[in-house]
């Protein structure tokens, strides 16, 4: 949804925070579309500050500032720190904060990082392998009911399938550590779990392991003041849970003085991008603005 991010840029902005950089696809389309239009002056005079949990992501992502010319300020570090980000970055507000809540496909293709049962690879499912728990401690140290919960929350399974997994999890622990993504799925299989769950189950894992719900929550309540008069704040989700999080957020914040929903009606992707990349299929882009 590039296209549909572009068009959502405030008329004249200066600057922009990309909270969730990866390999910079949204910042390279709009590079593009603005030496296309208003010519290569008009990158050199944007400031951007490229943020990201995972430095590997930000590594491959320094070639845009030769190939464009941009002043971009690559920063390792969560989004939910944007006022320590902003800070450091010398920006008291910024003109516009994107956020896509997609995990990178480069994640999951990549057999070390443990995010797919399609690889053999150690359990660990950390954006940032610099620090935090692995999915592995997770598994292996969480009691039961606090397993379970992982499960229904973030995975929609009634409480009763919870317990189940948990259960399972916690059976084959005391005969040894699930350290693997294969250990994980053999012992899954073994309890007669779905191969259409595997990959719910994977996924919930990924969003304890990273908190990913708990960071959009500290943005949520921390980006408003940030925003320059005009600014705008863009949120992707694919999640039903992170999408009911932003919707209330923002309608909160429209229904204050101050602040505007950009779009009435949450936006999704086209018809023909959906056809082209199916991850886009449960995208949903929700924009407010900072009118004073």
């Amino acid at each position: 949804m590039a296209k549909e991010v572009f068009e959502s840029l405030p008329s004249g902005w200066k600057t922009y925070m990309d909270g969730t950089f990866g390999h910079g696809g949204h910042v390279e389309y709009i590079m593009q579309q603005l030496q296309a239009h208003e010519g290569e002056d008009a990158v050199k005079n944007k400031r951007i500050v490229a943020v990201d949990r995972d430095l590997k992501m930000l590594e491959k992502g320094r070639e845009l500032v030769h190939k464009y010319h941009a002043h971009i300020d690559f920063v390792h570090n969560s989004y939910s720190h944007i006022e320590e980000i902003l800070q450091s970055e010398l920006l008291p507000q910024i003109d516009y904060i994107l956020l896509d809540l997609g995990v990178n496909m480069e994640h999951f293709k990549d057999p070390e990082r443990g995010f797919s049962f399609l690889y053999d690879a150690p359990l660990d499912m950390r954006f940032d392998q610099t620090n935090g728990q692995t999915a592995a401690r997770i598994v292996n140290t969480y009691p039961r009911e606090r397993l379970a919960e992982v499960f229904v929350k973030y995975g929609d399974f009634p409480e009763k399938s919870g317990l189940y997994i948990a259960d399972a999890l916690i059976a084959e622990r005391t005969n040894g550590h699930i350290l693997t993504t294969t250990e994980l799925h053999d012992t899954l299989k073994k309890k007669g779990i779905r191969k259409n769950q595997m990959p719910i189950i994977f996924q919930c894992l990924r969003i304890e392991t990273n908190h990913e719900l708990d960071e959009l929550i500290i943005f949520l309540e921390k980006f408003p003041p940030l925003l320059s008069k005009g600014g705008r704040c863009a949120i992707m989700t694919y999640h039903s849970i992170e999408d009911r999080l932003v919707k209330i957020a923002f309608k909160q914040l429209a229904d204050e003085a101050g602040y505007e929903l950009y779009n009435k009606k949450v936006i999704k992707p086209h018809y023909l991008e959906v056809q082209h990349n199916r991850a886009a299929r449960s995208a949903k882009l929700r924009v407010i603005e900072r009118v004073r």
